[in-house]
C-alpha cells in the first residue's frame, strides 16, 4: 500500500498540535494566529457589548448618549443581535423596512461614537424553531438556506462599502438537527452551511470578516461539553472564530478557552470571544456574596482573556425588564448589565461593569506582546512592539471609576506623566531628555471616551512597557 507523504505529514502536525499546551503567553503563543489588524494596520483588540434590537416587551432603541456611555464603559464594538424573521429569512415572515432602518439607525450611532459593527443572526422571533427548523436549514429543505442567504445578502449588500461595518456572525449557537449526534452535525452539516454562507457573504464584501460558532448542544447542560468541539479546519480566509465563553467554574472557564484557542489555530483563525461572562440569577442584586462570587468569576475571565490578547463582547447592553427561565433551572435569570427596567438600561451591576469596564488597548500602532490588568493595584502593564509607520496607539481608561484620585502613564524608562484629579490635561511629571520630551507631546488625554491616545511614536526602542497606575497609592 502506497503512502501519501504529504497527507502523512498533516496527520502527524495536526497530532503534535492537538498536544501542544494553550496557556501560553500572548505574543508567544504558537497556536493561533490571533492578531486582527483594522484599515490603519494597527492591532486591534475587540471589545464591547452585544445590543440587542428587541427584548419580550417589544422594541428597543438606542440614543446617541447610550453609545457614549458604552464607549466611556471600554467599547470599541458593538455587535448587533439581528432578528432573521424581520429581514424575511423564513418561510411566512416578511421583510420588515422599519427594522432595516433600526439598523441604519444603530450603524449610524456606533460609527459617530467611534465603534465598529459587527451583525449577529439569531432565530427567537421565530417560533418553534427546533431540531426540524436547524434540519431544514442544514438540509436546505424547502429553500430554507437559500432564505437565510437572501435575508443575510440584504445586510452584505446594505453595508458592504461601509467602513464601520466589520463583519457578520454568521449564526447565533447554532443547534443540531433532527439527528441528535452532535459531532456528526457538526461535521456533516454545520460546518458545510457555515462555509457555505461565509462563501455568500465574500461574494458580496470580500473586505468584511466572516464569524462562525461551534454547535450549542442544548442537551448537555454547561461545562465543557456545552459547545461541540470543532475537529477540522474551517478552510477560509478572513474568518474569525467566535464561541461564547460562560462558566461559574473557574477551572472550566480555563480549560473552554484553551480548547477555544486550539480550535482557532487548527483554521489560522483569530480567536474572538463572541460572548461571555456567566448569566445573572435574579437574587444576586441583593445578595452580596453572590455579587462577590460574580466579581471574582469574571475578573478571572476577564485576565485569561486578556491573557492571550483575545477580544470579547458582552451580553447585553440593555436593561432588566423581563427576566429568562430554563425547565433545567430553579431560578430566574439575564445577561442585561443594568438593573432597572428601563428597555436600554442606566443602572449599573457594578460587581459586573467595574469588571468589563477596565483599562486594556484598544488599537496599537505595533504589536502587543502581551496586556494584563491587576484588578487588586489597578495597574495596567502592556509591553509592545511600538512602529512609528502608523498613528495613534489608543488605550481605554477608565478614570471614573479606577482612578478618581488621579492616575500616571509610565512609557518606557524615562518618561512619567500624569493626570490629575479635575484636570483635563496631562502634565509631565520627570524632567525627561529631548526623545522623551518629544514623546509626551504626543500623548494625549480624550476625557469625553476616556481614551488615552499615542498619536505617534516617537521612541525608537524594539520593545515598549506602558503603565497606568493610580497617582498615588490609597493608604
Amino acid at each position: 500500500m502506497k503512502l501519501n507523504l504529504s497527507k502523512m505529514l498533516v496527520f502527524v502536525a495536526a497530532t503534535l498540535l492537538s498536544f501542544l499546551p494553550a496557556t501560553v503567553a500572548y505574543g508567544e503563543s504558537a497556536l493561533t494566529n490571533m492578531v486582527i489588524y483594522d484599515e490603519q494596520g494597527r492591532e486591534i483588540v475587540p471589545g464591547g457589548y452585544v445590543t440587542i434590537t428587541e427584548d419580550s416587551k417589544g422594541t428597543i432603541h438606542y440614543t446617541p448618549d447610550d453609545y457614549r456611555r458604552m464607549v466611556r464603559m471600554g467599547a470599541n464594538f458593538q455587535v448587533i443581535r439581528t432578528t432573521l424573521g424581520k429581514l424575511g429569512g423564513w418561510h411566512g415572515k416578511g421583510e420588515d423596512p422599519a427594522y432595516l432602518a433600526q439598523l441604519d439607525e444603530m450603524v449610524r450611532m456606533g460609527k459617530e461614537a467611534g465603534l465598529r459593527t459587527i451583525f449577529k443572526m439569531v432565530v427567537y422571533d421565530i417560533r418553534p424553531f427546533g431540531d426540524a427548523e436547524w434540519d431544514a436549514i442544514y438540509h436546505n429543505t424547502g429553500g430554507a438556506q437559500d432564505t437565510l442567504i437572501a435575508a443575510w445578502s440584504k445586510i452584505w449588500k446594505r453595508y458592504k462599502d461601509e467602513p464601520s461595518v466589520f463583519g457578520y456572525d454568521l449564526l447565533n449557537e447554532p443547534q443540531h438537527g433532527l439527528d441528535p449526534d452532535n459531532e456528526r452535525c457538526c461535521r456533516e452539516q454545520l460546518l458545510p452551511t457555515l462555509r457555505r454562507l461565509a462563501d455568500a457573504m465574500h461574494a458580496i464584501s470580500p473586505n468584511k470578516w466572516a464569524l462562525y460558532q461551534p454547535l450549542f448542544c442544548k442537551d448537555v447542560g454547561g461545562g465543557l461539553n456545552q459547545f461541540q468541539p470543532i475537529r477540522e479546519a474551517f478552510g477560509r480566509e478572513r474568518v474569525i472564530y467566535a464561541p461564547h465563553l460562560y462558566s461559574m467554574d473557574i477551572a472550566v472557564m480555563n480549560q473552554m478557552l484553551d480548547r477555544y484557542l486550539r480550535e482557532a489555530a487548527l483554521s489560522k483563525a483569530p480567536l474572538l470571544i463572541g460572548e461571555w461572562g456567566p448569566s445573572t440569577t435574579l437574587d444576586a442584586d441583593t445578595d452580596p456574596k453572590k455579587q462577590q462570587r460574580y466579581t471574582q468569576v469574571y475578573q478571572a475571565t476577564a485576565n485569561a482573556i486578556d491573557q492571550h490578547g483575545v477580544g470579547a463582547i458582552k451580553a447585553w447592553f440593555c436593561g432588566t425588564r423581563s427576566w429568562h427561565k430554563s425547565p433545567k433551572r430553579n431560578t430566574l435569570f439575564t445577561w442585561a448589565i443594568f438593573s432597572d427596567t428601563n428597555a436600554v438600561g442606566h443602572v449599573e451591576r457594578k460587581y459586573i461593569t467595574d469588571v468589563l469596564a477596565r483599562p486594556r488597548p484598544l488599537a496599537v500602532a505595533g504589536h502587543i506582546e502581551r496586556f494584563n490588568f491587576d484588578f487588586a493595584t489597578r495597574t495596567l502593564d502592556v509591553k509592545l512592539q511600538p512602529d512609528a509607520t502608523h498613528s495613534n496607539t489608543e488605550f481605554f481608561v477608565s478614570a471614573d471609576r479606577f482612578y478618581p484620585e488621579g492616575f500616571r502613564i509610565e512609557v518606557g524608562t524615562g518618561l512619567t506623566l500624569a493626570l490629575k484629579p479635575g484636570a483635563q490635561e496631562l502634565s509631565q511629571l520627570n524632567s525627561a531628555d529631548v526623545i522623551n520630551r518629544q514623546q509626551a507631546n504626543q500623548i494625549k488625554w480624550k476625557a469625553d471616551s476616556q481614551h488615552l491616545v499615542i498619536k505617534q511614536w516617537v521612541l525608537k526602542s524594539p520593545t515598549l512597557t506602558v503603565k497606568i497606575l493610580p497617582l498615588k497609592e490609597r493608604p
